[in-house]
């Protein structure tokens, strides 16, 4: 470590120069400058910059913009693999120190992801060639940092198993040299792949770790808005629905102050969502387990007037929030078909993100049941042809849902497939004079085994 950081001195006293208001870089400037004028030869003009034999410190600056200018021109021009092949050949990051040298990387990353976000196979392939740089030059920090974004790319590639295994390998190096930051990030992407293999327990786990480190330094507010999000979908899961509306509303707001539109957006979402399942729940006697009653009171409208607010629904007005607006007023009608309606008219807005699609797919399912309860309330043996004409619905998909509700306990009763009926039992009392004698039964059976074990120890020492 003490030799590091020596060769860190002297790399950096050598780029400190006398006389820094002498140092000439005209013609590094003249090459910018010709470079944002003639867009076709950019590329060439920008190599010529990082290729220039200066080293102070004005030129370092010159040359780290033109990093960033040649990674953007790449991007245009779509040549991503160039931006893996510069970064291994230039002589720039050779000279700069470490800590530049893993700044400029990782700013060139975030560049390439900004501008491509749905390429990963590209910002998957970039991140491994950058490892195994790092690994050949020996440079740890910057190896580390990467392989956490190439575990965040996996994530997003739904990768799981195999993000899961570079988090853990990452997190084994970063606890020996306690890297707070790095393990604050690492642990919150370990707990979104926990959460994406459906481990609510390991992801909260995963996450309290987080929050955690995060106590211990200070968090940008964009990584604050993120742990809070994952907060509030731990706590979606466990049906908190209060809770995890208010640190879904503590993202929001932070990341509305970021002017961070697309992860504002979502966030609003969950919060609509959240309001969605938890007026279901008191209007419905639903849970989020799958669990079914029915609503004593005679209410079956929910109220989705204050979703959102007036300022929100103006400022991120879009078919983000009508999705979400017509999921809640079909299910407040209790409309399946409405219901599925929507579902298929804004596919792209409900079914792309895990949360929400995970939570309507049981919330389709608890209307199902709940509408199919509140047919069959009046009878006690009904046509299956009737209940399928009355919920509009397939009739091998109504028997199907009957049989499984029957399964599960849900309401006491038997399908006869011959007749096309089915019948339904009322639930009687149960029996308390079996519950006490079997209790009974149960005490005589401890108190003859007691006997027996005394009558055994009273017996051993005579013989």
């Amino acid at each position: 470590a003490t030799s590091e950081a020596a060769e860190e001195a002297a790399k950096h006293d050598s780029n400190v120069i006398e006389g820094d208001d002498d140092e000439d870089v005209e013609d590094l400037l003249d090459l910018m400058d010709n470079a944002k004028v003639e867009s076709a030869d950019s590329i060439s003009l920008l190599k010529q910059v990082m290729e220039s034999p200066k080293s102070g410190p004005k030129a370092t600056q010159i040359k780290e913009r033109a990093v960033y200018d040649l990674t953007r021109a790449y991007c245009a021009q779509k040549q991503y693999s160039e931006i893996a092949a510069f970064l291994e050949t230039s002589t720039f990051f050779q000279k700069v120190t470490k800590a530049k040298c893993a700044k400029v990387v990782r700013q060139v990353l975030d560049i390439v992801c900004s501008l491509a976000p749905e390429a990963y196979d590209m910002q998957r392939e970039i991140c491994e060639k950058i490892i195994v740089w790092c690994q050949r030059e020996k440079r740890t920090f910057l190896r580390q940092r990467v392989e956490a974004k190439l575990a965040a790319i996996l994530f997003h590639q739904n990768e799981f198993g195999e993000a899961l295994h570079l988090i853990d390998r990452l997190l084994q190096e970063l606890k020996k040299i306690d890297d707070k930051q790095l393990l604050v990030e690492t642990h919150l992407m370990e707990s979104k792949i926990h959460f994406g293999l459906r481990n609510v327990p390991k992801a909260k786990a995963a996450l309290t770790a987080s929050r955690t480190a995060a106590n211990a330094i200070y968090v940008a507010p964009n990584l604050q808005a993120s742990i809070d999000t994952m907060s509030g979908t731990i706590h979606t899961e466990e049906s908190d629905y209060n809770t995890a509306h208010s640190y879904f509303l503590e993202a929001f707001e932070q990341l509305d102050q970021l002017n961070e539109q697309s992860q504002a957006v979502k966030c609003l979402k969950y919060m609509m969502l959240c309001r969605i399942l938890d007026s279901l729940t008191k209007t419905l006697k639903l849970s989020a387990k799958g669990a079914i009653g029915v609503d004593k009171t005679g209410s079956s409208s929910l109220d989705v007037s204050n979703l959102v607010t007036s300022r929100q629904a103006v400022k991120y007005a879009g078919r983000d929030l009508e999705a979400m607006t017509a999921i809640a007023k079909a299910a407040s009608e209790r409309s399946l078909n409405d219901y599925e309606k929507v579902l298929a008219d804004y596919a792209a807005e409900l079914q792309q993100d895990l949360l929400i699609k995970h939570h309507l797919h049981i919330l389709q399912e608890q209307l199902l049941e709940s509408n199919l309860i509140r047919i069959m309330e009046p009878y006690s043996c009904v046509e299956l042809q009737h209940i399928s004409s009355l919920m509009d619905l397939p009739l091998a998909v109504v028997e199907k849902k009957l049989s499984q509700m029957i399964l599960d306990g849900k309401f006491q009763g038997i399908l006869d497939q011959g007749k096309g009926q089915l019948i339904i039992y009322e639930e009687g009392e149960k029996d308390k004079a079996m519950e006490k004698g079997l209790q009974v039964l149960e005490n005589l059976d401890l108190v003859v085994t007691t006997l027996f074990n005394t009558a055994k120890q009273l017996r051993t020492p005579m013989l």
